[in-house]
């Protein structure tokens, strides 16, 4: 099988506080503490590594955070080939606390420069003249000073040589990206909503938007729709996913476990309803566990034949 490529250009160190009893104003000391390499791409090459995949991992670190992140990603037995710089890569704090729901983040900017983007296209272009890669997945923010359309650049690479990329971005980035004609973009319906400035009441109304994304020459739109399940939208069909009721543990990362399991069934050759299929499996269980962007294969394995499709 050929290597997916996965390129984070905004990592971080992902930082998780376990706290009995979060008091704001006043001192609080953990109960547990957990720091592991994190990014979108980090997940995704998190899902595919354990689905069995071959994957490569790349993109921007640098300073202590980043010597620490590589060390992470190793321990992960990760390949990685990352572009090392002098700026610090980012630190992600994630607090919980017993007595408020949900989960509080302090969230670094991490930031580069333009020559930084030329370095990574080189080394970008390094990876794909060296390794035969199958599929590409660009996940999450880019660093703030560095080339904005460096996913364009990318992406344009990866056409030139018939590579499979799967764009996950967000915003101006995302909206960028598309003008790129990539494989397949993933947002979710809250994302496409702010990416065009409306509301999408019906499933209908997110079928017709993601087929004029396609007009424009993406070939394949995934819309992750949360509890509802997720649409898969091509030039010739429109399929619903949808999944069985769930205890939710969190949903942090089920958007890249999603990509991971999507990205490991191109690369297998698998039609791509299966990979639609396999990829909203792998979401609805990372949803079911305590970690993010991370898989169980025997929970995999009872929930991927409870994925239902259709055919809208």
């Amino acid at each position: 099988m050929k290597k997916i490529l996965t390129i984070t250009l905004n990592p971080a160190i992902d930082v998780r506080y376990n706290i009995d009893n979060l008091r704001i104003g006043n001192v609080n000391r953990t109960t547990s503490i957990e720091k592991n390499a994190g990014g979108k791409g980090i997940n995704v090459s998190r899902v595919i590594n354990t689905l069995g995949g071959s994957v490569l991992a790349t993109g921007i670190i640098g300073g202590f955070t980043g010597k620490l992140f590589l060390e992470k990603l190793n321990e992960s037995s990760i390949e990685n080939d990352f572009l090392e710089t002098q700026y610090e890569t980012r630190t992600c704090i994630a607090i919980i606390s017993q007595n408020i729901d949900g989960i509080t983040e302090v969230l670094e900017s991490g930031t580069g420069d333009c020559h930084i983007s030329d370095l990574f296209l080189k080394k970008y272009i390094s990876i794909l003249d060296n390794n035969e890669i199958d599929v590409i997945c660009a996940s999450g923010s880019i660093l703030k000073n560095i080339d904005p359309l460096i996913y364009n650049k990318l992406i344009a690479e990866a056409n030139k040589r018939n590579i499979k990329f799967i764009l996950d971005t967000s915003g101006a980035t995302l909206l960028k990206g598309i003008e790129a004609k990539p494989f397949l973009i993933k947002p979710n319906k809250e994302e496409l909503e702010d990416l065009f400035g409306i509301k999408l009441v019906s499933t209908k109304d997110v079928v017709e938007t993601a087929q004029n994304i396609i007009s424009q020459g993406v070939k394949n739109v995934m819309v992750t729709l949360g509890g509802d399940g997720a649409l898969l939208v091509t030039d010739t069909k429109v399929i619903k996913a949808t999944f069985p009721k769930i205890e939710v543990k969190n949903t942090v990362g089920s958007g890249d476990s999603t990509i991971g399991g999507f990205a490991f069934g191109i690369a297998n050759n698998k039609d791509i309803t299966e990979c639609f299929k396999l990829g909203v499996a792998c979401g609805t269980t990372n949803a079911m566990l305590d970690s993010t962007g991370t898989i169980d294969i025997s929970l995999l394995n009872t929930i991927l034949p409870k994925i239902t499709l259709e055919e809208i």
